[in-house]
């Protein structure tokens, strides 16, 4: 079925309010991909019958940027070009109807040679040859597998793998190249022979005993004393040999074997005392009569048997000392007793924060078997000396706390300690819920800033804040870059109730690059959503209605007044949009945001098809800007050059009857009629539960009561001081209002909770959870693409999806569930696997932008229980239900793969459960 088609179903089944048909749409497949020097790729179109190929505006492309065939096939230059080639789609004209860049990608290093060669069948290390190798670079068997790589040198590589006899081929790739071309090797069976073994490998025998030893295929037997037959029978010497223990050879086709043998007098030798209690460095004279030499397994002892005992307690608290002499050996038992530890201070403050903590315990006596416990609950020590402590460990409850280090029976006084913040204004799951809404999702030192200082201090930080994210390094760029600018700026920029609302107003104002096409044209529109997301409705929908990404995107720039003798009208494109999706919406609301009925009990229109045409004739005779200095002139090409201008000629001077009868005077200047046609929509009485229930649903819940929605509304109506509109005022009354914070510390969840994580939110809300670091070398953007949500690339005005959308088999909204399909649901769970899959590493990356160290937690993945209660404060802000934390305590206890995959395992099932998914 074709796109018009399918859309003509959709809107047979829709109402008016809900479709709205769009053209057939011009598609180039594939996307943004990367092709070697010299490589080629097939491109195919969509919506042209005969489409002519170019390359960055030739027809069949050049030996800089590439070439491409009459059908397609694009053939990469051999010189990676100073800028990325883009393909494109001409019609007979030669204009371009729809284009998309091609990355020209280094090719991968060369092999010249792998060592051995040929190689043995099994587990296997070689060293590859080659040239150009770089630090990070990466071997691959057969294109299929990545294997364990360590890099030595540009020339040299080793690596290590399994494969069975046959034929195999090795690819090298270094960061940032594609794979080099392959190097053909075989892999056979046998090989040397395996080498020689003698079993025993080592005894002790009396004076004059015998021993039988074996070796497979022996053809010799020697020994350094005694003596030994031909089959491997072992006579020892009847005295003290000159050199003992006595080394006893095998020799057969796979080298010589050695056993050793040592020789005792049948007498026993003996050690005074055979046991005794030391504290530990403390000093004891042993003895034993004829003495040869000393040894311990911990302490030190000297050549006459003066022993002192070790710093830090051995493995069971006793240390051996053993005495060899002329009757053989003899051993004494030391018990070593640790010191009572003192506690002097705790961190730099004597604070821990809430959740998972590393801290260092200064003091006196701290040992090896040293305990700290916080509370009752023992903590993980990372490292000790005598005067400090470095343990790990977690809590979940603020409060003064004690602290104890035990050695063994001896424990330090306590020493009391704060957890979390002292006097904290609002809870920790409050402060992480609310940051889910006003945020893109909590961080831990943004969630204990949020509990000092309570949420509308933290709303006024925020207000107060000047505008810290930007698109700037994106402008000298065609296209690209914005997904991974924004995921960036969302992760780690300050501004987050300014960054979380300006997204929310880019999915009401919607805008999209595959109108604007160019970086230029997208970036100025929305920073300006930026700077207005704290102003007031009014000038934010004047800014965006003169806004040239506005008026090439809904042809509200060069749209002339009517034209009899030519049959043409006002083009009502942008005044349709601003009415149905911008301000006011296609129905009568009550403050409540629920429709009103007309006489025959249908819903009442807010507006007709005349109030879209007099809206239209408002909005005539504006262009875009001309460079300073220069005239304005009718139907320029798009400019960046500042808001639209009036071009008086074109402006439709009669009387327009807008909203609510009211009529705009014939004759007043184009700057006028626009200024009462938005003054108009402004003072409209469904602006406030139209926009606050948008508003309400991008950031705190997609169901929203009625009561949630007039209350914001009457903020929209007057902001305390008789002001209209003021954004501040709305936010507040959003984030702030009894149905936003009824479930902040968890227990109480309603079915009308919550909203659907959006890609956007899913992916920066991750990273930011473990306080993890982003740049724009991130790796998200095609993963965004394959959730559905490209950022400023809506597939059309009504966004990435409707917040009207009902989720099938219910009665309930869920905008984001429209883009939620099974197959997405699935790339998402395998975003989380790509983050958190490196199960011997707690470093989690994502290319080289993405950083989430797991460190903290690998300390707890002893304690299951504890693990996934930090876990839960540090993902759902610890509001987790029972049966769930207990379904990953039975999980994680299960995993046998070692600390690190127990800790990634739990962040697994979390992140792609449906209660993580729903911030609620």
């Amino acid at each position: 079925m074709n796109v018009r088609r399918l859309a003509l179903v959709l809107c047979a089944t829709t109402s008016f309010t809900e479709c709205v048909l769009r053209a057939e749409t011009i598609v180039i497949s594939p996307r943004y991909i990367n092709v070697g020097v010299g490589q080629t790729a097939q491109y195919q179109v969509t919506g042209v019958a005969s489409p002519i190929w170019a390359v960055s505006n030739a027809v069949g492309g050049n030996a800089t940027y590439g070439t491409i065939s009459a059908t397609g096939l694009y053939t990469a230059p051999a010189v990676i070009p100073a800028n990325s080639p883009l393909v494109e789609v001409m019609d007979a004209a030669r204009k371009v109807l729809a284009a998309v860049y091609v990355n020209v990608a280094p090719a991968g290093p060369p092999i010249t040679a792998i060592s051995p060669n040929p190689i043995p069948a099994g587990n296997f290390t070689i060293t590859v040859t080659g040239a150009g190798f770089k630090s990070g670079a990466i071997v691959s068997l057969n294109g299929t597998a990545n294997l364990p790589t360590t890099f030595v040198s540009a020339t040299t590589l080793k690596a290590s793998g399994w494969q069975g006899a046959g034929s195999a081929s090795f690819y090298v790739m270094n960061p940032g190249s594609l794979w080099g071309h392959g190097f053909a090797i075989q892999f056979v069976q046998g090989g040397p022979p395996p080498p020689q073994s003698i079993s025993p490998a080592s005894m002790s025998l009396n004076f004059g005993a015998t021993q039988q030893f074996t070796s497979a295929n022996a053809s010799s037997w020697s020994a350094t004393s005694g003596t030994v037959s031909a089959t491997g029978f072992y006579t020892a010497p009847a005295s003290q040999p000159p050199v003992n223990p006595v080394k006893v050879t095998a020799t057969g086709p796979g080298g010589t074997a050695t056993a050793l043998v040592t020789v005792l007098n049948p007498n026993p030798q003996v050690i005074v005392p055979a046991a005794v209690t030391l504290n530990l460095g403390a000093t004891q004279q042993f003895t034993s009569i004829g003495a040869t030499a000393w040894t311990a397994v911990s302490g030190s002892i000297t050549a006459t048997g003066l022993y002192t005992g070790p710093a830090s307690v051995p493995a069971g608290g006793t240390d051996t000392v053993t005495v060899t002499g002329p009757n053989g050996k003899a051993t004494a038992a030391i018990t070593l007793i640790p010191p009572v530890p003192t506690i002097s201070a705790v961190g730099a403050n004597g604070q821990l924060p809430l959740g998972a903590f590393a801290v260092t315990i200064t003091g006196t006596g701290f040992t090896n078997v040293s305990i700290a416990r916080l509370g009752t609950t023992a903590l993980n020590t990372t490292a000790f000396t005598a005067s400090t402590l470095s343990v790990s460990g977690f809590s979940a409850t603020s409060g003064t706390v004690n602290l104890t280090v035990s050695n063994g029976a001896a424990t330090s006084p306590p020493f009391p300690v704060q957890v979390g913040i002292p006097n904290a204004q609002v809870s920790a799951a409050a402060a992480r819920r609310f940051l889910e809404q006003a945020a893109f999702g909590p961080t831990p030192t943004d969630a204990a800033h949020v509990q000092a200082v309570g949420f509308q201090a933290w709303l006024n930080e925020q207000f107060a804040m000047a505008p810290v994210s930007n698109y700037n390094a994106n402008a000298a760029s065609s296209q690209g870059g914005l997904n991974e600018t924004f995921l960036t700026n969302a992760v780690m920029n300050s501004d987050q109730l300014r960054q979380r609302v300006a997204f929310a107003l880019s999915q009401v104002f919607v805008t999209s690059i595959n109108t604007l096409i160019w970086n230029q044209a997208v970036i100025p529109y929305q920073q300006m959503l930026m700077a207005d997301s704290f102003g007031n409705y009014r000038q934010l929908l004047g800014d965006v209605t003169l806004s040239p990404a506005m008026g090439q995107y809904l042809n509200m720039a060069n749209n002339a007044k009517a034209n009899a003798a030519a049959g043409s009208v006002a083009n009502e494109n942008y005044a349709r949009e601003i009415l149905q999706l911008f301000s006011i919406g296609t129905t009568l609301l009550n403050p409540d945001g629920s429709i009103q009925l007309d006489a025959n009990n249908l819903p009442a229109a807010a507006y007709t098809q005349s109030t879209i045409t007099e809206f239209a004739r408002a909005f005539t005779g504006w262009t875009y800007a001309p460079p300073a200095g220069s005239p304005v002139n009718w139907n320029v090409y798009p400019t960046q050059n500042g808001p639209m201008v009036v071009y008086a000629p074109m402006h439709d001077n009669g009387a327009k009857t807008l909203l609510n009868g009211y009529v705009s005077p014939a004759g007043v200047s184009a700057q006028q009629d626009l200024t009462n046609a938005l003054d108009n929509i402004f003072g409209h009485a469904n602006v406030g539960p139209f926009i606050g229930r948008q508003l309400i649903q991008h950031l705190v819940k997609s169901n929203p009561g009625p009561a949630y929605v007039s209350r914001v509304a009457a903020a929209f109506d007057d902001n305390g001081n008789g002001v209209r509109g003021d954004m501040k005022a709305v936010i507040t009354a959003i984030l702030l209002d009894p149905e936003a914070r009824a479930n902040d510390n968890g227990g109480s969840d309603q079915p009308t909770d919550g909203h659907l994580q959006e890609p956007a939110l899913f992916i920066a809300g991750i990273v930011r959870a473990f306080g993890g670091q982003m740049t724009p070398q991130n790796y998200f953007s095609w993963d965004l693409y394959n959730l559905g949500q490209v950022l400023y690339d809506a597939p059309s005005v009504f966004n990435y999806y409707s917040p009207n959308y009902r989720i099938p088999g219910t009665t309930l909204k869920g905008g984001e569930f429209q883009i939620g399909t099974p197959d997405r649901a699935v790339y998402r769970a395998n975003i989380v696997a790509g983050l958190f899959g490196g199960w011997n590493n707690p470093i989690a990356t994502y290319g080289p932008g993405t950083t989430v160290d797991l460190t903290p937690f690998v300390a707890l993945a002893a304690q299951p229980a504890t693990l996934v209660a930090a876990l839960d404060l540090t993902l759902t802000h610890g509001a987790m239900p029972a049966a769930m934390k207990q379904a990953l305590i039975n999980a994680v206890t299960a995993e046998q793969g070692g600390n690190v995959a127990r800790v990634q395992t739990g962040v697994y099932l979390i992140l792609t459960s449906s209660y993580y998914s729903v911030w609620h």
